[in-house]
């Protein structure tokens, strides 16, 4: 089985700071467990590309 996970903050239109980030993994389920198979770092300074 192959589970897709998207948990995201959002922040209100409006407000300071506002938008969104979201971090995404993938997983593979099988009998001995589940294995994320992403392979990219957590966090959202890992999201900024230097120009």
């Amino acid at each position: 089985m192959v589970v897709s996970m998207e948990p995201m903050i959002m922040m209100p239109e409006g407000n300071a700071g506002a938008g969104g980030y979201r971090e995404h993994d993938i997983l593979i389920i099988g009998e001995k467990g589940a294995e994320n198979i992403t392979g990219f770092p957590f966090g959202p300074e890992h999201n900024i590309i230097p120009c």
